[in-house]
């Protein structure tokens, strides 16, 4: 899937050019938004991501509360983080607003702007996670900290 096509729920960017993938990377992102054409997991493999409004971003976000060049997710020798480029409507993580960089884990919900994102960390590529269709009960036990 390309960044090509993307439309977040009130716009679209198509034909956009992203900024090229480095045939070296060594992980690939995987993220979850909503669109106006419905979900989409988006498998991204850079160690800088760029999103924003602006179709030269890897996530290009057609969305009016989204800057031109909104944040960057980074992986560092800290982990992943996420750092607001000084956009006007902010950045969060699960609500709380960021400044600087801030670190993000697998599960972690981000908001550019209006436009929320779910994380889910890294995948391999060829051996991508599968839905599970769920038809009785399910018991799972979720990898998060007790509250």
């Amino acid at each position: 899937m390309s960044t090509d096509d993307i439309s977040p729920e009130l716009g679209e960017t198509a034909g956009a050019t992203a900024p090229p993938v480095p045939s070296h990377a060594v992980r690939t992102f995987l993220f979850a938004l909503s669109t106006d054409q419905g979900p989409k997991l988006l498998g991204f493999r850079v160690s800088n991501l760029l999103i924003g409004r602006l179709p030269d971003n890897h996530l290009a976000l057609n969305h009016g509360s989204v800057s031109r060049r909104h944040a960057k997710i980074s992986v560092t020798a800290r982990g992943v983080v996420i750092e607001d480029m000084g956009s006007q409507n902010g950045t969060t993580v699960n609500g709380t607003a960021i400044t600087g960089q801030h670190n993000i884990k697998p599960g972690d919900v981000l908001r550019i702007g209006y436009v929320p994102l779910f994380y889910f960390g890294f995948v391999q590529p060829e051996n991508p996670p599968q839905m599970e269709i769920v038809q009785t009960t399910i018991s799972l036990n979720p990898n998060a900290p007790p509250i």
